[in-house]
Parts: structure tokens; sequence; C-alpha cells
């Protein structure tokens, strides 16, 4: 991509044919391209080739592009302004300090308990190296937003490893500092707000052409998403949706019908309810130790159990129940039920092949018996 750049005249595009439903690939492809020094090239539509015939997957499997999806990148004309994220190594230091910060407030909401070498190589990975980068505080950067947790390294399951004068006996991990989680919830909410708007007039629109349809399917959302939101918000476009819309039983997406549904999605978005299941399911994920403050009772986990459930993310309320911690003997007798009742439905929807993760998952479908 650097020669790509360097050959290519000022003003000039370079196309790439994109298939793929992982917003992570997007991301990377999109950081590389902008270190180089690509723009994205902005246009109202979504550009793609299509094809007439289609396999059987990209007519019903959940989250699989129809079509090749076209970016363009465009090599800005001299005097542009390039990516607002990229580190360039002319920034003084009140600039630089605020791009770190972002940097590393997005790596720990998705790396709880990430280690202070790996939360470095994601600042790398957006600096261009140029200057005397490192000469930066980067541990006085990351104090300043995330506390530092220390336990021991594990010998065996049971066996903690015996001290020596190395200090190898413990690892350091790192949590976004309360009030800066805080902070981040208020500013992202802002920006989904607004992308969800702009969704939501996009799914609204479709079924409008289509009255057949029960709802939109994710990867012409992606599309459409791409290209209108422009202030894009951190979490991927799969963790939020939920956060607005319902998902079909054949993977889609819908608008809620109702206001009982519209009142469920207004207060799981006051709550932060969706944002902090998904948190506390990346402590679980990633076997980190998960901070005092953080370890919700049984009474809300009872709450994100019910929640997952009603909202789709039934792997996500099978992991709760199963690796969260719930004493049951704490609830009240009817929560206690609610709970078991949660559980069963999450665990025979797995098993029958619906899609809890929010993520890259995939409804499979078998052919009919004629």
């Amino acid at each position: 991509m650097a020669e790509c750049f360097r050959v290519l005249r000022p003003g000039r595009c370079i196309s790439l044919c994109y298939h793929d439903t992982s917003e992570g690939t997007w991301a990377t492809m999109q950081d590389i391209m902008a270190e180089v020094g690509f723009q994205v090239e902005k246009t109202d539509t979504a550009l793609f080739i299509d094809s007439k015939t289609k396999t059987t997957n990209q007519y019903f499997a959940d989250k699989v592009n129809k079509r090749d999806l076209i970016i363009n990148f465009r090599k800005p004309r001299p005097g542009e302004v390039t990516a607002p994220l990229a580190i360039t190594g002319s920034e003084d230091n009140r600039t630089f300090n605020e791009k770190v910060h972002s940097i590393i407030k997005e790596c720990l909401v998705i790396h709880p308990g990430a280690t202070k070498d790996r939360i470095y190589d994601e600042v790398v990975s957006h600096m261009v190296r140029v200057g005397r980068m490192e000469a930066h505080d980067f541990e006085g950067l990351l104090r300043q937003v995330a506390d530092e947790v220390k336990e021991p390294v594990k010998k065996t399951l049971y066996e903690n490893e015996d001290p020596n004068i190395f200090g190898t006996h413990e690892i350091s991990r790192w949590y976004l500092k309360e009030t800066e989680f805080a902070e981040t919830d208020a500013a992202e909410s802002a920006k989904e707000d607004d992308a969800a708007e702009k969704v939501e007039r996009f799914i609204e629109k479709k079924l409008k052409e289509h009255p057949e349809l029960e709802g939109v399917h994710y990867s012409d959302i992606f599309e459409h998403y791409i290209y209108s939101v422009k202030d894009k918000p951190r979490r991927q476009l799969a963790e939020w949706l939920l956060d607005y819309f319902f998902k079909t039983d054949a993977g889609t997406y819908r608008l809620p019908q109702s206001e009982e549904e519209k009142k469920l999605k207004a207060e799981g978005r006051a709550k932060g309810t969706h944002r902090r299941v998904k948190r506390f399911i990346a402590y679980l994920q990633q076997g980190v130790a998960i901070p005092t403050k953080e370890q919700p009772n049984d009474a809300t986990l009872a709450e994100w159990l019910r929640y997952c459930k009603r909202s789709g993310l039934y792997d996500q309320g099978k992991l709760l129940y199963e690796k969260g911690g719930l004493n049951l003997d704490n609830l009240t007798e009817k929560d206690m039920v609610n709970a078991g009742e949660d559980y069963q439905v999450c665990v025979l929807l797995l098993a029958r092949g619906a899609t809890g993760s929010g993520t890259e998952s995939k409804t499979k479908r078998g052919r009919k018996k004629k």
C-alpha cells in the first residue's frame, strides 16, 4: 500500500474489492490505509459488484455479504488533512496525549485486563514511526486513564509461581478507570444515537420497498452504515444494533413494533445494560480477574440474563449463567424460576443453531426435503 501511495498521483484513487462482513477486518484495513496516507473517498451510495446468481449462504445465512463491496481510497492533494487519529510525530504534547488516551480507552474497553505491552502495541499500530515517539511517557499516559492490578503468575491451575528476584511471579493487568468508562459511555452514546437514526431510516425505507420482508439483512445495513455514518462509534456495528433494534428468527433486523418494545430498548440504553454485559462477558471470555467494583450482584446477573434472552444474545446469556458466578440461593423464588427458564431458552435456541453473539456467527439452514 505504501508503494501504491508513492506511485499514485495526488487526488487519484485506488479501489479495493471488499468481501468480508467483519468490521474488525475493515478497521484493520482502514488503519493501514490511513497510516500510509490514504483517505476514504466519500460517496453518497455504496458501490459494489453484484452477480445475478448467488450461493445458498448468500440467500439465507446471517451476516454473509450478498455482493462485493468496492471501497475507494484517495491520495490527498498537497495541504489536505489526513486521518484524524494518525500519529505523525508533528503533534504538540497535548494533541499527542489526547490521541494516545483515545487509543488506550478503546483498547481497554475491548480488551479489559490487557497487559501493558499489548496496549502499547495498539498505540504503536496507530503511529507512523517518525521522530522520537518512544520518548513520550507512555506509562504516565496509561496511568492517567487506567488502573493497574497485579496478580500472581500461575504455576499450575491451583498453585502460584514462587517469587524470584526478577519479580516474574506477578503480572500486571490494566483496567479502564470507572470515571473514564462513564465519560466514554456518554460520548459514545451520542454517536450511537446519531448512527442509529440513520440506520432506522434505512431499515424503514427498505421494508416499505419490500413489505414481504420481516427485517433487513445485516450486510445491507453494514454497507449503508459504512457510507452514511461519517462519525462512527467506537463499538462495532453488530455490537450496538441490538441496543436499538430487534433480531428476527431469520437473523435479520427490524424496528421496535410497539411502545413496549421501544420502552424496553430505551431502558436498556439508559442503564447501559448491553454495554456493561459486553464488558463483563469480555472478562469471562478472556479469563482475567474481574475487579470487585465491576462484579454484579446476583439480582443484576439475573436481570442481565433476561436481557440476553429477550435480545437474542443466547450464547452470552448461557455464559452469564454458567460462568458469571450467579448464586440462585440469593434470588427470590420468582427470580430463581425466571433465571432457570431464561437459561434453558438460551441453551435450546443455541442448540437449534440460533446466533447470539452479536459478532460474526452465522445461522445455518438446512435444505427442505422434497
